[in-house]
C-alpha cells in the first residue's frame, strides 16, 4: 500500500466520523441550559476535534510540507490498516451503545442509567480508546512530522482530562454502582477475567518477542551476507 492510499483510507474514516457525530448531535435532544453554561469547554473541544481533523487535510490537498515529510516501511501499511479500520469500528460501536445518553460534552441527563454493555463491557471509556488509537495511527498513515503527530499530542492530554472529570462525576452521580463497574472493568484496557484468552494469546507473544526478532535478525544477517558474496563475486 502506497502513501497516498493510506491517506484516502485515513480521510475517509475521519469523514465518517464526523458526519456520524453531526447526525447525533441532531438527532439527540440536550438541555439547551446545559449547554449556555458548557459553552466555553464546548467551544474548546469542537476547535480541538476541527484542528485534528482539518490539518491533514491541509497537508494532503494544499500545502506543500514535503521537507518535513518522513517514510515508514510499506510493510507496516496492512496492519495498520486494520488497527484504523478497527477504532473507527469501536468509536461507532461506544456511540450506538450508548444511544439516548450521549450527549456531546460531559452532562449528566436526567435519569441516567450506568451502560454497562457491548463495548462498555469490556472498558469503561472506549470512546476515548478509540481516539487514541486512530491518533496512533495517524501518525503511520499521514507521514509528516506537522500533520503526522498533531493528532497525538492534542487527544492525549485531551482525553487525559476528560477521563479524570467524567470518572470523578459518574462516582458521584452512581456511588458505589460505579466504584464496583471500576473493579470490574479496565479504564482504556479490559481486564484479565473480560478476555482470557486474549490475554493469554498476548503474554504469549511477549514472552517470545525476543525469540521472533532473533530470528528476524538472523534472516536479515544471512542476507546481507548473501548480498555482499554475490557483489564481490561478480566484482572478481
Amino acid at each position: 500500500m502506497n502513501r497516498a492510499f493510506l491517506e484516502t483510507i485515513f480521510l475517509c474514516g475521519v469523514a465518517m466520523l464526523a458526519l456520524l457525530e453531526l447526525y447525533y448531535l441532531q438527532n439527540f435532544e440536550v438541555d439547551r441550559r446545559i449547554l449556555i453554561e458548557q459553552k466555553k469547554k464546548r467551544t474548546f473541544l469542537f476547535l480541538l476535534i476541527a484542528g485534528i481533523q482539518v490539518i491533514p487535510f491541509i497537508y494532503i490537498f494544499s500545502v506543500d510540507f514535503g521537507p518535513t515529510d518522513y517514510h515508514l516501511w510499506k510493510w507496516l501499511s496492512f496492519p495498520v490498516t486494520l488497527c484504523f479500520a478497527f477504532c473507527v469500528w469501536l468509536f461507532i460501536k461506544a456511540l450506538s451503545d450508548l444511544g439516548k445518553w450521549w450527549t456531546p460534552g460531559q452532562e449528566l441527563k436526567e435519569d441516567l442509567e450506568l451502560v454497562k454493555t457491548g463495548a462498555y463491557h469490556y472498558v469503561r471509556h472506549p470512546m476515548y480508546l478509540a481516539l487514541l488509537g486512530i491518533a496512533v495511527c495517524q501518525v503511520f498513515m499521514i507521514q509528516n512530522w506537522i500533520a503526522g503527530p498533531v493528532s497525538l499530542l492534542l487527544v492525549t492530554p485531551f482525553v487525559i482530562y476528560q477521563i479524570g472529570r467524567e470518572e470523578r462525576l459518574l462516582t458521584k452521580y452512581f456511588g458505589d454502582d460505579y466504584r464496583e463497574y471500576i473493579r470490574k472493568t479496565g479504564m482504556l484496557w479490559p481486564k484479565e477475567e473480560k478476555m482470557p484468552l486474549f490475554k493469554k494469546i498476548l503474554r504469549e507473544l511477549i514472552k517470545n518477542t525476543k525469540i521472533l526478532l532473533g530470528i528476524l535478525w538472523k534472516l536479515i544477517v544471512k542476507l546481507y551476507q548473501k548480498r555482499a558474496s554475490r557483489s564481490m563475486n561478480r566484482s572478481l
